[in-house]
C-alpha cells in the first residue's frame, strides 16, 4: 500500500496549486520517470538525485531529462510540448515530486497505480474529466464482446486509451497493432505516455479530429481495420457539418447526421474504418436506437445492410458524469449466417453492483453472461432475444420493445406477474384498426390562461383517478383560431397521456364547447366496433399499462408515440359482449361506491359519537350539522 500512498502523495501536495487535470500530467511523467528508472534499457536517462541536488534549478534539469528521453526514445517526439503544465510547474513543486519519487525506488504496480490515479482524477474533475475516461466494466464488456486476437485494432475517440489498453490486457500484445486517434493534444500525450509503461512501445496514436481529419489513410481512402472500438462524446454539436454534407472518405452512405447531434457521425465513421470481415463495438445513447428523422433513416439503412449483429442496454449510473443510461452496439460486416438478417438484442440494465448510491459498475459475473450470450447467440426469456429485420418496429432498436420484464409494479396491483407467451392464446387486433387518433395542442407561452378564454385546455392535472374533472379545466386564449378544429374534444372520446411514468385514461363524459386536448394526451376516437369504456378499462388493466410502458421511448421523460399506441393489441370482442361486460362492471361498482360512501358515513358517525362521549364534541360544529 505503501507505493499507492506515496503517488497520491505528489497529487496531494499539489492540492491548490493547480487544477486537477494539470497536475495528472505531473503525475503521469513522475510514473513515466519511475519506470524508466527500472527499465535497464534507459535507466541512465533518469538520475533523480541529480534533479534534486540542483534544487533552485530543479526545474532546469528536470527540462533537460524530458530532452533526453525524448531524444533517446523517438516513441515521445512531441509529447511533452502538449503537457502545458509542464511549461508551468516551479522548482519547488518539481523538488517535492521528485522526493518523493526518490523514497518509493521501484514500485511493482505501476500500471495499476497510473489507473487508479486517472479514475480518482476522473472522480474529481466530475463532468470534465470523464469526457476522455470510459468505466473500466464497460470497456472490459465491449472488449470481451469484441475478442480481439490479432491483427488491427482502431479506436477514433480513444481519449485516454483505456478501451485499446483493455484489448492489450485480454489478448496477446503482440499479435494486435493498436491504431487509436484524440483530438485533445495533452489527453493524446496523456495516453501514449500510458501506452509506454503498459509495455505498448510499438503504437499507432495520433493526435487530430477524427470527423475533419481522419489520421490514418491508405492513399486517399480511410484505413480498414479488423476490430473497431469506440466510445465517442455523447449528442456533440457538429461545429462544422459541412464536414459530413462534403466528406471527401465517403463515410455517411447510410445518411447525413444532422449537425445537431454527432452521435451517427461517429457511427457512421465506425463503420466506414471497418474492412469486409471486421466487428466494431459502440458505446452510445439510448436516443441513437429510437430518435427519428435522418438518425431514422441511417438506422433503416444500416438494418437493410444487415450490418448490425446486437444491441446491449447497460445500466444508469455507470459513468461519473452522467446517470444517462447507455447501450452498445456490436457491428459485423460478415455475419455468420444463422445470425444474418436477424438483430440480437440483451436487456442488461439490472445487471450491476453498487459501488455507492451514485456508482455502478458491471461485475465480472455480468461480463461473462452478457459475452456469452452474445458470442454465443443464447436467447434467454426476459434476457435476450433475436428479432428478425421484418419484426422491428419502425427501425426501432430500443432493447425494451423486443424484451418485455417478467414483473412489472403496476399503480394499485402492486408487483405483477406476466406471461406475455399467452398472449397467443387471445384473439386481438390492433387498437388502429378500430379508432381514430389526433394529437394535443401545443401550449405555448404566447397562450395566455384567462377566465373569459374561449378555449379550455385539457391539462394532465385535470385528470384524477380515471376521471377528467371539467369544472376545473383552465380557459385560454388562443390567437390562432385556424387550426383549433383538430384538437377538439368531443363527447365519449378517450384521452391518454403521453409523458411520464404515469399513465393517465380517461373518457370525455359530455359535450363542452372549445373543449380542446393539450400536448400531453393522445385522443382517441372509437368507432362503432370499439366501446370507450371497454377500451379505457384495457389501457387501465395490468395489461395495458405494461404493453404501453414497455414502449415508451426517451431517456429523461419516457414518451409513447402515436404509432406505438396505435399498434397496441386489444382483446378482440364483439361490441355487444364489450357493451355487456362494462354495463355489469359498471352496475357492480356503482354499487360498491354506494356502499362505500354509507360505510365512510356510518365511520363519520361513529367518531362524532366518540367525539361526544369524550366531552369535545360542543367545541365544534361539522358541515353537515
Amino acid at each position: 500500500m505503501k507505493q499507492k500512498e506515496s503517488l497520491w502523495e505528489i497529487a496531494d501536495v499539489m492540492r491548490g496549486e493547480a487544477d486537477y487535470s494539470e497536475y495528472m500530467e505531473l503525475i503521469l511523467v513522475g510514473g513515466l520517470f519511475l519506470h524508466l528508472s527500472n527499465d535497464p534499457r534507459h535507466e541512465k536517462l533518469i538520475d533523480i538525485q541529480e534533479v534534486l541536488r540542483a534544487e533552485e534549478n530543479a526545474k532546469k534539469k528536470f527540462n533537460e531529462t524530458l530532452n533526453k528521453i525524448e531524444e533517446g526514445i523517438p516513441y515521445f517526439e512531441g509529447v511533452f510540448k502538449e503537457l502545458t503544465y509542464l511549461e508551468k510547474v516551479e522548482s519547488t513543486q518539481i523538488t517535492r515530486l521528485f522526493y518523493t519519487l526518490s523514497s518509493m525506488n521501484s514500485i511493482d504496480n505501476l500500471i495499476e497505480e497510473l489507473d487508479e490515479m486517472i479514475k480518482r482524477m476522473t472522480l474529481i474533475e466530475g463532468r470534465k474529466g470523464a469526457e476522455h475516461y470510459t468505466p473500466r466494466s464497460i470497456n472490459q464488456l465491449a472488449i470481451s464482446i469484441l475478442k480481439p486476437n490479432e491483427g488491427t485494432i482502431y479506436d477514433g475517440t480513444m481519449g485516454m486509451g483505456s478501451g485499446l489498453l483493455e484489448a492489450a490486457r485480454q489478448t496477446t500484445k503482440s499479435k494486435l497493432d493498436f491504431y487509436g486517434q484524440e483530438i485533445k493534444g495533452n489527453v493524446w500525450a496523456i495516453t501514449k505516455i500510458r501506452f509506454f509503461v503498459e509495455g505498448i512501445e510499438e503504437s499507432y496514436l495520433k493526435k487530430g479530429d477524427v470527423l475533419q481529419n481522419p489520421a490514418f489513410l491508405d492513399n486517399t481512402n480511410l484505413k480498414k481495420f479488423d476490430y473497431v472500438y469506440m466510445n465517442a462524446p455523447f449528442s456533440l454539436k457538429l461545429q462544422n457539418h459541412d464536414i459530413v454534407t462534403n466528406d471527401p472518405y465517403n463515410r455517411f452512405y447510410y445518411g447525413v447526421p444532422a449537425k445537431s447531434n454527432a452521435d451517427f457521425a461517429f457511427i457512421s465513421h465506425a463503420l466506414a474504418s471497418m474492412n469486409q470481415n471486421a466487428k466494431a463495438v459502440v458505446v452510445a445513447t439510448h436516443g441513437t436506437l429510437f430518435r427519428g428523422g435522418i438518425e431514422g433513416e441511417i438506422r433503416e439503412n444500416m438494418i437493410l445492410s444487415d450490418v448490425i449483429e446486437a444491441v446491449v442496454s447497460l445500466p444508469a449510473n455507470l459513468y461519473q458524469n452522467t446517470a444517462i443510461p447507455v447501450c452498445l452496439v456490436l457491428f459485423n460486416k460478415n455475419k455468420a449466417e444463422s445470425r444474418k438478417n436477424k438483430i440480437l438484442f440483451v436487456q442488461a440494465e439490472k445487471l450491476y453492483t453498487e459501488k455507492n448510491r451514485f456508482a455502478r459498475y458491471i461485475s465480472g459475473e455480468a461480463i461473462e453472461k452478457i459475452s456469452t450470450t452474445i458470442n454465443e447467440g443464447i436467447e434467454v426469456d426476459g434476457f435476450s432475444t433475436f428479432v428478425n429485420r421484418e419484426d422491428l418496429f419502425e427501425s426501432n432498436l430500443n432493447t425494451k420493445r423486443y424484451i418485455l420484464p417478467n414483473e412489472m409494479e403496476i399503480e394499485h396491483f402492486g408487483t405483477v406477474a406476466f406471461d406475455i407467451n399467452k398472449m397467443q392464446d387471445i384473439e386481438m387486433f390492433k387498437l388502429e384498426e378500430a379508432a381514430h387518433f389526433f394529437r394535443g395542442y401545443n401550449v405555448g407561452t404566447k397562450n395566455k390562461e384567462t377566465r373569459n378564454g374561449k378555449y379550455k385546455i385539457v391539462q394532465l392535472a385535470d385528470v384524477q383517478d380515471g376521471k377528467l374533472l371539467l369544472d376545473q379545466v383552465k380557459n385560454y386564449d388562443i390567437d390562432n383560431n385556424a387550426r383549433v378544429e383538430m384538437y377538439k374534444l368531443k363527447k365519449n372520446d378517450v384521452i391518454l397521456s403521453i409523458r411520464g411514468t404515469v399513465l393517465k385514461a380517461a373518457i370525455v363524459s359530455e359535450e363542452v364547447e372549445g373543449l380542446l386536448l393539450s400536448q400531453n394526451f393522445i385522443g382517441i376516437r372509437c368507432n362503432d366496433q370499439l366501446h370507450p369504456e371497454y377500451l379505457k378499462a384495457y389501457l387501465e388493466s395490468p395489461l395495458g399499462k405494461y404493453l404501453l410502458m414497455n414502449r415508451m421511448s426517451g431517456t429523461s421523460i419516457p414518451t409513447l408515440s402515436r404509432k406505438d399506441i396505435q399498434t397496441l393489441s386489444i382483446p378482440k370482442l364483439s361490441i355487444e359482449k364489450q357493451k355487456e361486460i362494462m354495463d355489469q362492471y359498471n352496475h357492480t361498482k356503482n354499487n360498491m361506491e354506494e356502499e362505500i360512501e354509507r360505510l365512510q358515513n356510518e365511520l363519520k358517525k361513529l367518531k362524532l359519537t366518540t367525539y361526544n362521549e369524550m366531552g369535545i364534541k360542543e367545541l365544534f360544529t361539522t358541515e353537515d350539522e
